[in-house]
């Protein structure tokens, strides 16, 4: 069988490989690129894949780097912040303490539909000339030789394609893993189970008490967050979709998985009775429009990038944890690492060692945002743990892996070697704390409820490192130093009050840190 020259397959239309071949397109018009796909567009909407939620660097890379701003604006909700809910069940909904944000920090986020996105971009990239073949079942993939080849078979028959550039976009089908052996397993275990429900679900109707509408600067406005319901060593997610549907999901670690059954629709229905009664009520008669359950799902990668012509991205590399969202953040960074190789070696120049430098570094990036999770789902449902959890992990992440990105520092090898130390620096007080994270963790602590509102907004440090992430006057260069040594002033903070013998007194630096965030979070 003869097989067709082209000079980029991507294996996978979902939302890693369409943006990769949109973003590959706007770089180089002249390169001829085939995505395939198993299933066939248009995709469903409502149902079309579990991630609906976008944070920072995920929003940046679709409004941004793609531009795809109009389109998000159009067709995908608006995200306020992240939402927590603490404590036993109360009987008004205004009795759980709340972690989140009175008002928005200023740059946006999406709670999105998986299948309008990629139908929208399946629609672009066929316009621009990308041709994405659907409908495909992989037969034979071989990476080993000099010109990479792939057989797929279709009801029209089997068809032999073969590349300069493979990119394995597949998800969970793991085409590059499987026949490189990229394997790799961590330390972080985790089990999820998801439903999409064809009803709306708005947390605002939960409670009339005024005092708790009026929390948030435009009311009305909490079930567009991403909503999470919180207990010892789970979570679960309640995010809209702007079809009217409603994306419910439970994460567990294995005590908290072990604990409940999760067979069907019906036994999660009577775990959600019993431990968040007000979300089954919500949800209780709607219809199901589909269920999955999956065990054990992050799983990390040798290698994603080889001088050789191939590449890997999202879910078939590496995936650490649905918390905070960060599939889509990890898509930016591997497609960008990507784009930068594959337009490179179309234009004759040596990939050797920036292939080298780019899995460095999304390892390290892959590193620091696992050691967000293992061994700290049993503090999820601890208030105090998780108030202060949320301001380290978003300074950290705002402070140093966004600022790399939204500064378009990552493709600059020189620009990233010389702030290797300060990156370290920022990567070892990380640990220290995440370290005290699952220290505490250990106990799997549930506070009784009070009603209280650990308002994030009125965070000093949060809003200087969000804005920083906007100002185009300011550098990287001048921006890194300063944001890790403010890191280093909040360490000490994070740490100190994480002690059940942790001072009630603010000192005048850490008011200018955080306010008087302490009051609550020890209260």
């Amino acid at each position: 069988m003869n097989a067709i020259s082209k000079d980029v397959v991507i294996a996978g239309g979902g939302l890693a490989g369409l943006t990769l071949a949109h973003q590959l397109k706007a770089s180089k018009p002249e390169l001829d690129i085939l995505v395939i796909e198993r299933n066939r567009f248009p995709v469903p909407e409502k149902v079309a894949k579990v991630g609906e939620s976008t944070v920072e660097i995920g929003s940046r890379y679709l409004n941004h780097t793609l531009g795809l701003k109009e389109h998000f604006s159009e067709r995908h909700l608006r995200k306020h912040g992240l939402r927590c809910f603490f404590g036993a069940p109360q009987a008004d909904f205004s009795q759980q303490d709340e972690l989140g944000v009175s008002q928005l920090f200023g740059i946006p986020t999406y709670q999105i539909d998986r299948g309008a996105i990629e139908n929208y971009l399946h629609s672009s990239i066929t316009t621009n000339g990308v041709q994405v073949l659907d409908g495909v079942n992989t037969e034979t993939l071989d990476l080993r030789s000099g010109e990479k080849s792939i057989t797929v078979r279709s009801e029209a028959g089997q068809q032999r394609f073969k590349s300069k550039w493979f990119i394995d976009a597949a998800g969970r089908q793991a085409l590059a893993k499987n026949a490189l052996g990229l394997r790799k397993d961590n330390d972080h275990k985790g089990n999820a189970l998801w439903f999409r429900i064809d009803r709306q679900v708005k947390l605002d109707e939960w409670s009339s008490d005024s005092e708790w509408q009026a929390r948030t600067e435009q009311s009305n406005t909490r079930w567009l967050s991403t909503n999470h319901l919180m207990g010892a060593g789970y979570w679960v997610w309640v995010i809209p979709l702007d079809n009217g549907a409603t994306s419910i999901g439970i994460v567990m670690d294995d005590q908290a998985f072990s604990e409940g059954d999760f067979s069907t629709v019906e036994t999660t229905m009577d775990w959600l009775r019993q431990r968040h009664p007000r979300c089954a009520e919500a949800i209780d008669g709607a219809e199901v429009l589909d269920y999955v359950v999956i065990n054990d799902y992050s799983h990390s990668c040798k290698q994603m990038f080889s001088e050789d012509g191939w590449g890997v991205t999202g879910e078939s590399g590496v995936f650490a944890d649905p918390f905070y969202s960060p599939g889509s953040d990890f898509i930016a960074f591997n497609n960008t690492f990507i784009n930068d190789l594959v337009s490179d070696s179309f234009s004759g120049r040596d990939i050797r060692l920036k292939t080298r430098v780019y899995q460095a570094m999304n390892q390290s990036f892959f590193d620091s945002t696992l050691s967000l999770y293992t061994g700290e789902y049993g503090g999820f449902g601890d208030r105090r743990m998780m108030s202060l959890k949320l301001v380290w992990d978003y300074a950290y992440y705002w402070g140093v892996l966004s600022l790399l990105f939204f500064k378009e520092a990552l493709t600059d090898v020189a620009l990233m070697r010389e702030l290797n130390t300060t990156l370290n620096k920022a990567q070892m007080l990380n640990q220290a704390v995440q370290a005290g994270f699952r220290k505490r963790a250990e106990h799997r602590i549930v506070l009784p409820a009070q009603g209280l509102f650990m308002n994030q907004y009125t965070v000093p440090c949060l809003k200087h490192f969000n804005r920083v992430l906007e100002d185009g006057s300011v550098t990287v260069i001048q921006a890194l130093p300063e944001n890790v040594e403010l890191l280093q002033r909040l360490s000490g903070y994070v740490l100190q009050m994480l002690d059940d013998q942790a001072r009630r007194s603010i000192s005048d630096d850490e008011h200018d840190l955080l306010g008087d965030y302490r009051y609550s979070v020890l209260a």
